[in-house]
């Protein structure tokens, strides 16, 4: 069966919203889950919204026959302003106003545990693949074909996080070539969701 990558559309939401919240379930109901409203509810809004770190114009898709089968999120330093300013837009549109601040607060709390970006590096993040599609290489030959791409762009490192508890993930990434680097360690409140603890991997490209 072939497959095809393309950027993400609006029209994609219902499908790779639950991949991008596959990629760190933890970390987005944290930061996510208020005014009665959960995480997929936001990530839905944000990715057909298109702007923001879980908008769909940041994302790229694995598609087989027709069907979203993987999502991922490739970006630099250069793109960080406009993403965040993004997401809190959306933030504050999605979300009663003093929910909206708490989400902000704890989104702040988050952001430690991953390493400022370099101009020279391409960050991969929301990255998942369907349930019924793991093993089948989708992952890896996704990452492969945005490592070309991110050659040609100039990128002269590649980097993502993975969450400790998720060692299927990081033998993956390893595979492929990245490295470890270094750990951190999630300092939230652990009562609201159990944030694991994340591992920086990076690679040369």
């Amino acid at each position: 069966m072939s497959l095809g990558f393309r950027p993400a559309r609006a029209e994609d939401a219902e499908a790779a919203a639950p991949l991008v919240y596959s990629a760190g379930p933890e970390a987005f109901d944290y930061m996510l889950r208020a005014a009665g409203r959960g995480a997929l509810d936001f990530l839905r809004y944000a990715f057909a919204q298109g702007g923001g770190f879980q908008g769909h114009r940041n994302h790229w898709v694995a598609e087989r026959e027709g069907r979203v089968v993987g999502v991922g999120a490739f970006y630099g330093q250069r793109d960080e302003g406009r993403l965040t300013l993004g997401l809190m837009r959306q933030v504050l549109s999605f979300y009663p106003l003093p929910a909206a601040f708490g989400v902000i607060r704890r989104g702040l709390e988050l952001s430690p545990m991953m390493k400022p970006l370099t101009p020279e590096m391409l960050y991969v993040a929301n990255f998942g693949v369907a349930p019924e599609c793991r093993g089948q290489g989708i992952g890896a030959r996704m990452l492969n074909f945005q490592m070309a791409q991110a050659r040609q762009r100039g990128f002269q490192l590649y980097a993502l996080d993975v969450a400790v508890t998720n060692p299927r993930a990081q033998k993956l990434y390893e595979g492929i070539g990245f490295r470890f680097v270094r750990e951190r360690r999630f300092r939230g409140d652990r009562a609201r969701s159990p944030v694991p603890d994340c591992r920086r991997l990076e690679m040369k490209l």
